[in-house]
């Protein structure tokens, strides 16, 4: 029983990734990565020039995060000398993440050979940030910086060009990370492979929106901040579009995915890696419960497969699309709810739901039926 998997030309101990935060600009927050069992970490978003200063503002929510911007994001050269020290003081892959100047591609070369000289051992390509670039697109206005971020990744020529300058210039290994608010994800991914990627990273922050102060002429509840941006959605609220979406990317490329989106657990690490990916990606979960996380998930990974008969990733990568079919081909199997009435309180909802099913019973027959 192995966990060690061979991603884009790296060979990581096991599918564990933690992807780009505020939980990966800082040497000590590496070296408690490595200790804990991360497989490899991506670096804080790095850009030739910061387009903004910015500060964390969130809205917290049961485990959902709403963020508008989220912390200081690094000039190249912080970049640099962050790659520099984690190469000399850990044994982990680190990866690169980092967003060129919109369109002009000699700008995206520049910024990729330059954190490739400091020792990263791969570079993403950030083209899914729904933070930079995304509203003034969404809101008619021309992007102050040109496309980035979501904007860029949403165009598969675009994506496809700045990925083929990118993959021609350097000498490791190229991903893209994905944007979910692309009209045509599956797309992105593909013309990224068709220019040379060696791996797709899906899925970046869809857009949300907070609850707003309905006695205080709406104004949305940001702590600290005057004015909002729609921000990106983090947390368990998008694995369900993250299952689906690396699911199509799956279906359409032949070059490994790194799955991410809401996983928090073991379970979601299997589930995702059955809808086709190969290494699996950890953020809104390493902020809330810290790196310690990961030891108990390749723990139980590796007690899972132990019980499933699992000798890989291998084993069970893809395995939810075997039975993937269109809706009209779907087969129907008669069932009959069971209550368990040790925990039943009588409440009568499942009469409520139920009541369109059998129009002639009353709602109180029908609870007693279920009973």
């Amino acid at each position: 029983m192995e966990l060690n998997i061979e991603f884009a030309g790296l060979e990581l101990k096991n599918p564990l990734i933690v992807s780009a935060g505020e939980h990966t600009v800082k040497l000590w927050q590496i070296k408690r990565a490595e200790k804990f069992g991360a497989a490899a970490i991506s670096t804080k978003l790095a850009f030739l020039k910061r387009p903004f200063d910015a500060y964390p503002r969130f809205y917290v929510d049961k485990g959902l995060w709403v963020m508008p911007i989220t912390g200081l994001r690094l000039n190249v050269e912080e970049a640099q000398k962050l790659i520099r020290a984690a190469k000399k003081e850990t044994k982990i892959p680190i990866i690169a993440n980092i967003m060129g100047p919109g369109n002009d591609l000699s700008g995206w070369v520049k910024l990729a050979k330059m954190v490739e000289d400091a020792g990263a051992d791969m570079i993403e390509l950030n083209m899914s940030c729904p933070n930079i670039g995304l509203m003034a697109t969404q809101m008619g206005l021309p992007p102050p910086r040109g496309d980035l971020g979501a904007a860029l990744g949403s165009s598969p020529q675009l994506s496809k060009e700045v990925t083929k300058s990118v993959v021609e210039a350097v000498q490791i290994p190229v991903i893209t990370k994905m944007t979910p608010v692309a009209p045509n994800i599956a797309a992105v991914a593909k013309a990224c492979e068709e220019g040379g990627a060696s791996a797709i990273s899906a899925i970046n922050c869809p857009q949300g929106a907070v609850p707003v102060d309905i006695f205080n002429d709406g104004k949305p509840l940001f702590v600290g901040l005057e004015g909002f941006s729609f921000g990106g959605l983090c947390g368990p609220a998008i694995r369900p579009l993250a299952y689906r979406m690396v699911g199509q990317i799956y279906q359409k490329v032949k070059v490994p995915i790194a799955g991410g989106g809401g996983l928090m657990n073991w379970r979601h690490a299997v589930e995702m890696i059955m809808y086709g990916a190969t290494a699996v990606t950890f953020c809104t979960a390493i902020m809330f419960y810290g790196f310690e996380l990961l030891r108990s998930i390749e723990k139980d990974l590796k007690e899972y497969m132990e019980k499933q008969g699992y000798d890989s990733i291998e084993d069970f990568r893809g395995a939810a699309l075997k039975h993937l079919t269109l809706p009209e081909k779907l087969q129907y199997h008669p069932v009959t709810p069971i209550v368990d009435e040790e925990k039943c309180n009588g409440c009568g909802i499942c009469a409520v739901s139920y009541t369109h099913l059998r129009a002639h019973e009353t709602r109180h027959d029908l609870v007693c039926r279920l009973l």
